[in-house]
C-alpha cells in the first residue's frame, strides 16, 4: 500500500511538472522559502538563547 502511494504520488508530480511548469516551479520555490524562514526562526532563537 504504502509503496503504491509513493507511485501515485511521484506520477502526480511529474504530471503536475509537464502540464504546468510554472506553477510547479512557484510551488517549489514557495517550499524553499518557507524552509529558508523556519530554517533563520531557529538560529535566531539559540542567538537570543545565548
Amino acid at each position: 500500500m504504502r509503496k503504491l502511494l509513493i507511485i501515485l504520488a511521484v506520477a502526480f508530480a511529474v504530471y503536475f511538472l509537464l502540464t504546468a511548469p510554472s506553477t510547479a516551479a512557484d510551488a517549489v520555490a514557495g517550499v524553499g522559502s518557507a524552509l529558508a524562514e523556519g530554517f533563520q526562526s531557529v538560529v535566531t532563537f539559540f542567538t537570543e538563547l545565548f
